[in-house]
Order: structure tokens, then sequence, then C-alpha cells
């Protein structure tokens, strides 16, 4: 199972322009579920930073090249119109294939 995080930093006076470029952008580059499932939809919290926004799918068998295709259309479409936009995109692993990488076995 991969799981893909994106964290996004948004600096507080443009939370609003954001808002409508994220609107914007989830037109233009709709939610294909056919690529994953989401686990996490953009939970926000408000950081000394700026707003932090935090997302997690599970990618479907095969399906990662697309997806991370399509997430970087979105993040790149809303890093253009907003300065001090920053984002980071995590590809994780379940423990149980991270320590199969490994040789290990859970425990049952």
């Amino acid at each position: 199972m991969v799981i893909v995080m994106t964290t996004v930093w948004i600096p507080h006076a443009k939370a609003s322009e954001a808002g409508k470029l994220f609107l914007e952008a989830s037109k233009k580059f709709p939610e294909d579920k056919s690529l994953s499932k989401q686990l996490l939809n953009n939970a926000i919290s408000a950081t000394k930073e700026g707003y932090k926004s935090v997302s997690a799918s599970e990618i479907k068998e095969g399906k990662l090249n697309e997806y991370l295709a399509q997430l970087n259309n979105t993040v790149i479409f809303i890093a253009k119109g907003i300065e001090g936009y920053k984002y980071q995109i995590e590809i994780m692993s379940s423990i149980v294939e991270a320590l199969d990488v490994l040789g290990l076995k859970p425990p049952e």
C-alpha cells in the first residue's frame, strides 16, 4: 500500500486568495477516484508560519505516476498564483511493506 501525504503552507495574508485558487484548481483538475482513496482531506491548522493543510491518500495499485501527475498539476497551479505558497509531497509505505523490504515479517 502506497500512501501519499501532501503538506501545504499558505501565508496568513494569502488565505483568501489560496482558497479561491483551490476551488479553481478543484474544477480544473477534479479528483479521479480511480487513482486513490482519500484518507485525510485538507485538514487545516493555523501556525505561526501560516496556514498548514495536510492531505493523505491511499494510492491504488499501479496508479502512483498518474496520481502524482495530477497532484503536481494542482499544487503548481496554486503555487503560481500565491507568493510564499510552499508544499511537500511524501510517498510512504505501510509498516508491513517497509518490514518486507528488510526481509522481516510483522508479528501476527
